[in-house]
């Protein structure tokens, strides 16, 4: 009789995944566990801080909002600039950058917990939302998760280049895809270009935990959790614990990657008494975070492919932007467009060359703007909230676009 062999790869997937789950179980008091088994919303702060002699600076600002009845994660960016009400301990005018406020809490504390709590509040108070936990992490945390995975492979847009003599600290990338390790990557996210500043810097952020959260969801990948968290425990400071971690682990595990939304704090840039802030816009991040909370009502089906208009489920409306040199494409595309059900509103062109195409979701609509990018061939989705447009998606086309598809 024939032994039945079992590859040891899959021997090893068994083993992590049952431990996984015996751990879950035997963590059923942990909060996170109790938050997941209640249906109760995950909102998590994270912070991402420098090394300074004399005091960190929170350089990396995201809320990660986690709806574990439909399984789906929003992530926003908040930029380091955004000017916060503080206490007149900190300031005597009542206002200072969010990133300002973990530097002085932490600067007059010494206590790392301080300024993440100082921090969180600021935030729940910009957000009026609850953030029951916190995740403050280094640099060196960063470059370990990156290396410990086996480093992530990166499309760089336009070069990169700086040079800090001072601080011997130098970025250089050229164009192009690029297999990056951990100390590359921390250069990738921390470079600030001249014409997009902070809001350059905060979209590669943004790709990179896409790229991350695509990563965690591979089997080779969670088999190394338990090193992840054994390489950064030491470089991060959190009120999550062990159990919390393998509550998350689990959630990764069946988590899709369609059922991702990234945005950013709305508002605009001001200059106030010498110094650059970013001045939140009140409604519209309210509809963000509206937006976000009704996360519970998406029902993505990520089984479902996208050939004719009438799985879109409804009448799209859109606008769609040339940001090529090639003549007419805007109007050639929309045209194509109404044989899915997408009714192009305003087309034209974009005025900036753009080298990918991207589609923009401007209601919060994630899943039909996954829909109309793979319409229009597209990889980039990104969720910008603004109802002042009077469309459902913005599609901007980039060079290389290759043509819409006919429907069957």
């Amino acid at each position: 009789m024939k032994k039945l062999r079992i590859p040891i790869k899959k021997l090893i997937l068994a083993f992590v995944l049952i431990s996984i789950a015996l751990f879950i179980f035997f963590s059923y008091n942990g909060k996170v566990f109790q938050f997941i088994r209640q249906g109760k919303r995950i909102n998590i702060l994270v912070l991402g801080c420098d090394e300074l002699k004399f005091t960190k600076h929170a350089d990396v600002i995201m809320l990660l909002s986690y709806e574990p009845r439909t399984r789906f994660l929003d992530i926003l960016s908040i930029p380091r600039d955004t000017k916060v009400p503080c206490s007149k301990e900190l300031s005597w005018r009542g206002y200072r950058k969010i990133s300002e406020i973990y530097a002085l809490v932490y600067k007059k504390s010494k206590t790392i917990g301080e300024a993440c709590l100082s921090s969180k509040k600021a935030i729940e108070n910009v957000l009026e939302m609850e953030i029951p936990f916190y995740l403050q992490i280094n640099y060196q945390g960063v470059i370990d998760i990156i290396d410990t995975i086996g480093g992530v492979t990166v499309n760089i847009d336009e070069p990169m280049d700086y040079d800090d003599y001072a601080g011997d600290f130098h970025i250089h990338f050229t164009v192009g895809e690029k297999g990056l390790k951990g100390n590359e990557v921390l250069k990738y996210i921390r470079f600030r270009d001249r014409l997009l500043g902070d809001r350059g810097r905060i979209e590669r952020q943004q790709k990179l935990l896409k790229l991350l959260m695509g990563k965690l969801t591979e089997a080779k990948v969670l088999l190394k959790i338990p090193q992840i968290y054994r390489n950064i425990k030491d470089n991060i400071w959190t009120n999550l614990n062990f159990w919390d971690f393998l509550a998350l682990a689990n959630e990764v595990r069946s988590f899709h990657y369609e059922n991702l939304r990234v945005q950013s704090l709305p508002g605009k840039s001001e200059y106030i008494r010498g110094t650059d802030y970013w001045i939140p816009d009140e409604k519209m991040s309210e509809e963000v975070v509206q937006v976000i909370m009704n996360s519970y009502r998406i029902g993505w089906k990520t089984s479902r492919s996208v050939y004719s208009g009438e799985k879109l489920g409804r009448i799209a409306k859109v606008e769609v932007w040339n940001a090529t040199n090639r003549k007419d494409l805007a109007y050639n595309v929309q045209r194509k467009l109404r044989q899915y059900g997408i009714d192009a509103v305003r087309w034209g062109n974009f005025g900036i060359y753009k080298k990918y195409t991207i589609v923009i979701d401007r209601l919060g609509d994630v899943e039909l703007a996954h829909k109309v990018a793979k319409i229009v061939g597209s990889s980039v989705v990104k969720t910008e909230i603004d109802k002042t447009r009077f469309v459902d998606i913005s599609i901007v086309l980039g060079n290389d676009f290759m043509g819409v598809g006919e429907p069957e």
